[in-house]
């Protein structure tokens, strides 16, 4: 998919190459608003420590209860990430996920524009999370990996699986250990999930696919 050319290109099993040109709508272009989108600001200033996730508030112009989208837009600290977030408004603010990639403490820009709001309209429906990924379901899930429970992995003890409450570490654990064959060390070679894999995409008459290096 090229959203350069706003091309779809593929090909047919029988190898005829299929181009679909569509175009964009919605509120990721942010055209398509028009007056009513508004810039996003930070309420309160934060300070985001090493690796972590937090919720911050932003300031948003639009009426108490009003429904939107905060589309986040390129900011000058490219490693604060924050997330596209369907929100209510509420007292002039909504929350945003932000994640400090970097290895020290930072702090959001109080001035700078952190992205657009876009207030949804009657066309718009907004979906529920469906409950896929509740712990119960995951648990359930995990059960029918295998009959029979995995054995202990062999350093369970010393995983670095970040900061969990002790049932979602459990929930993690059980699951790695339905896999232990491919995050356990073995004498002589790295794990396989460790390990490079590389393997040969067939793109007919067409040019390679080559790797689009970025520039930080």
């Amino acid at each position: 998919m090229d959203f350069g050319s706003r091309e779809l290109k593929y090909r047919e099993a029988d190898g005829q190459k299929v181009i679909l040109p569509f175009t964009c709508h919605g509120v990721t272009t942010l055209q398509q608003a028009g007056e009513r989108q508004a810039n996003v600001r930070l309420a309160k200033t934060v300070k985001m420590t090493t690796n972590t996730l937090n919720l911050v508030r932003v300031k948003v112009d639009a009426p108490y209860g009003t429904t939107g989208v905060f589309v986040p837009k390129p900011i000058s600290k490219r490693h604060l990430m924050m997330s596209p977030t369907a929100a209510t408004v509420h007292e002039g603010v909504v929350r945003v996920a932000v994640l400090n990639i970097e290895g020290k403490r930072e702090k959001l820009p109080a001035r700078e524009v952190l992205g657009t709001w876009v207030p949804t309209d009657d066309t718009m429906q907004m979906l529920l999370l469906n409950g896929e990924l509740e712990k119960a379901r995951v648990r359930e899930w995990v059960s029918t990996l295998k009959k029979e429970d995995g054995e202990p992995l062999k350093n369970e003890a010393s995983l670095d699986i970040g900061d969990m409450e002790p049932d979602e570490r459990d929930l993690v654990i059980a699951l790695l250990r339905q896999y232990a064959p491919i995050v356990e060390k073995k004498e002589g070679c790295p794990p396989l999930a460790k390990a490079t894999v590389e393997h040969h995409i067939n793109t007919g008459d067409t040019a390679p696919i080559m790797l689009r290096r970025r520039r930080h």
